[in-house]
């Protein structure tokens, strides 16, 4: 079979070596165990006739797969002469090297109670065509974070779902995840990324000295207030919603800080400074959010009472 990849998972943990990208209102619902941030990624602009070469596999890049490339970029990304990724991610110590949701044992503590839809998507990529996956899968099988896990095989393999073949994902859960995924994006960008990117365009995407922050194939992290200013400012229960996560964060990162002190590694001191930042951004917002409205009031109710993004932050419209 042509390009053809197979996937068998053993939970392993290699490639949980650090916090995924995640929904907010997976963040929300995971608010004592992640600290949140915002990833800003510059997503390269593929060319027809282009070469992407990954070991000895190679594609040569035709009109619908750049066709494919612009679609993706259409509904889950934003431009500004480059095209950029926004996402909300998980934040931690690098030199940790896993992910906060890793039990003792190695094991996800959360894979029966809310386990990101990223982590499900693993080993592909939302943000790349399902007909240039096996690109994706062949990368990872030569990574350092899959090294010795043996998790990603070529061919077809007995003891393996058959992941990619022939230009196509064939595993039916693997679409799903990647479907679901894509729309969780999709929904992102709607709900608070355009209204992030607006506010982040004067200072970071039209200036190109901010944007050489931005290292090639990496991402620049930054607080996630503007994400939650973003949603706050729909409702009374959605300003409340963000309040209990800026309390919930603030505690977190404390935490945290407190035991990378203990801990006394020369390379934590960037995250602390970081993470100290993200706390003080928290509490300019908490001060902000504090005050109270006079049109604005908190109601109770029931799930289907509650506005489409309130109903989004809660988790309730899942």
């Amino acid at each position: 079979m042509v390009n053809a990849f197979s996937f068998a998972c053993t939970a392993c943990g290699k490639c949980c070596n650090s916090p995924p990208a995640m929904s907010l209102p997976e963040l929300f619902r995971h608010r004592d165990r992640f600290i949140g941030c915002l990833a800003i990624g510059r997503v390269p602009r593929r060319r027809i006739g282009e070469r992407v070469r990954v070991g000895r596999h190679e594609a040569v890049l035709d009109e619908a797969d750049i066709a494919a490339f612009e679609s993706i970029a259409d509904t889950l990304l934003h431009r500004a002469g480059d095209t950029f990724s926004i996402m909300t991610q998980g934040y931690d110590y690098p030199s940790l090297a896993r992910c906060p949701a890793l039990a003792d044992d190695g094991r996800c503590a959360i894979h029966l109670n809310g386990k990101p839809v990223t982590c499900e998507v693993v080993p592909l990529d939302p943000l790349v065509p399902d007909t240039l996956q096996h690109l994706v899968l062949a990368g990872r099988n030569q990574s350092a974070s899959y090294l010795g896990a043996d998790c990603i095989q070529e061919g077809e393999r007995a003891d393996a779902a058959l992941m990619t073949a022939e230009g196509e994902i064939k595993d039916a859960n693997a679409r799903n995840a990647l479907a679901r995924r894509r729309r969780a994006l999709e929904k992102e960008r709607e709900v608070w990324g355009r209204a992030v990117f607006e506010s982040l365009r004067k200072d970071l995407f039209d200036s190109p000295a901010a944007l050489a922050r931005i290292p090639p194939g990496g991402f620049l992290t930054i607080s996630i207030v503007p994400a939650l200013l973003a949603v706050a400012s729909t409702s009374a229960r959605c300003r409340q919603l963000c309040l209990d996560y800026i309390d919930s964060q603030l505690a977190l990162i404390d935490r945290s800080i407190k035991q990378a002190l203990l801990r006394r590694r020369l390379d934590d001191r960037p995250v602390t400074q970081e993470l100290r930042g993200f706390a003080h951004a928290y509490q300019r917002a908490q001060t902000l959010l504090g005050t109270p409205l006079p049109a604005m009031e908190v109601e109770s109710g029931t799930p289907s009472s509650l506005s489409p993004i309130e109903a989004y932050l809660s988790g309730a419209d899942r």
